[in-house]
C-alpha cells in the first residue's frame, strides 16, 4: 500500500489508479470510506503544503478553528505568517498587498504581538531587498517544514490519534528497554537469584525511556513496585506521599499506619485516593 510518511504518522493516500492503495484489497480487508475520508483529505492538505500552496491548509484551518482554539493552537496564524512572508518575498511591488493582508492578524495580535511587530518591521527593507536586510531569516525555507509539522500534530490531535506511529513507538520503547533487561537478567542467572524473577516472568524495575514516550500518567507503588489499578489504587496521605492500597493495607500496625518516607503517624482511613 502506498502510504504518505510524516514524522512516522501514515495517511491514507489515494494511488494514481483513483483507488485508496492495494493493502486493503491484498488483505482483504473492508475499510470505510468514512474512516478514511479525514486522512485522504489531511494528505491532500500536505501535499499542497510541500508545493508551497498554502490555500487548503488555509481553509481546513478557518473551518476548524473552533477546536484548533481549544487546543491553544497557532496553526491558523502561522500560515496567515506564511502567506505574509510569501509577499514581502515578492519586494517593493507586493508591499501594498502585503499591507492589505496584514489585516489577517488582527485576531491575533494578542498571543502573538511580537512576531507581527518584526514582519510589519521588516516592510522597511523592501526596497532594499529583505534577502540583505536584519529580516532575512523570515525567508528561511524551515518555516515550510515547521508549518507541515504544526498542520501535522494539530490534525491528529484533532483526529485523536498521536502523531507519532504507536507500532513505531513501541519497537523503538522495546530497542530501548530490552538489553537492560537482558543484561539484568544475565546477572540474576549467574548469581543464581532466579526468584526474583514473577511467576509471570516480570522483573518489577522501571526504565527511563525519555519525554518521548511519555503519554499519560501511570503511577508505580514504590514500596510494591507494582503498577496500580482500578483494584489497587494509589492512596495519598495525610503527609502528602503516596503509595498503593496493597502497600497500605501491609504497612497498618496496630490499627495505626506509620508513613514509610517520613515519621508521621496517622490513621489509615485518612488516606485519599488518587486518580490520575
Amino acid at each position: 500500500m502506498r502510504f504518505y510518511y510524516v514524522q512516522s504518522r501514515k495517511f491514507w493516500k489515494q494511488s494514481s489508479n483513483g483507488g485508496i492503495g492495494l493493502f486493503p484489497q491484498e488483505s482483504t480487508l473492508n475499510v470505510d470510506l468514512d474512516f478514511k475520508q479525514p486522512f485522504l483529505e489531511l494528505n491532500r492538505i500536505l501535499e499542497a503544503l510541500h508545493e508551497q500552496d498554502l490555500g487548503p491548509a488555509l481553509e481546513w484551518a478557518i473551518s476548524h478553528r473552533q477546536r484548533l482554539l481549544e487546543l491553544n493552537s497557532s496553526l491558523e496564524f502561522k500560515l496567515h505568517r506564511l502567506h505574509f512572508i510569501r509577499l514581502l518575498a515578492g519586494g517593493s511591488e507586493k508591499q501594498l498587498e502585503a499591507l492589505s493582508y496584514a489585516r489577517h492578524f488582527q485576531p491575533f495580535a494578542r498571543l502573538h504581538q511580537r512576531e507581527i511587530q518584526v514582519m510589519m518591521g521588516s516592510l522597511v527593507y523592501l526596497r532594499l531587498g529583505l534577502e540583505k536586510s536584519p529580516y532575512c531569516h523570515l525567508l528561511d525555507n524551515s518555516h515550510w517544514a515547521e508549518i507541515c509539522e504544526t498542520f501535522t500534530r494539530d490534525a491528529c490531535s484533532l483526529l485523536g490519534l498521536s502523531v507519532e506511529s504507536p507500532l513505531s513507538v513501541s519497537f523503538a520503547s522495546g530497542c530501548v528497554a530490552l538489553p537492560v533487561l537482558m543484561n539484568i537478567k544475565a546477572v540474576i542467572e549467574q548469581r543464581q537469584c532466579t526468584g526474583v524473577w514473577s511467576h509471570k516472568d516480570e522483573l518489577p524495575i522501571e526504565i527511563e525511556l525519555g519525554m518521548k514516550c511519555w503519554y499519560h500518567s501511570v503511577f508505580a507503588c514504590p514500596i510494591l513496585r507494582q503498577q496500580t489499578s482500578d483494584s489497587n489504587p494509589p492512596i495519598k496521605l495525610i503527609c502528602g506521599h503516596v503509595i498503593s492500597r496493597d502497600a497500605l493495607n501491609k504497612l497498618i500496625n496496630g490499627g495505626k499506619l506509620k508513613c514509610p518516607y517520613c515519621p508521621m503517624e496517622q490513621n489509615p482511613a485518612d488516606g485519599k485516593r488518587l486518580i490520575f
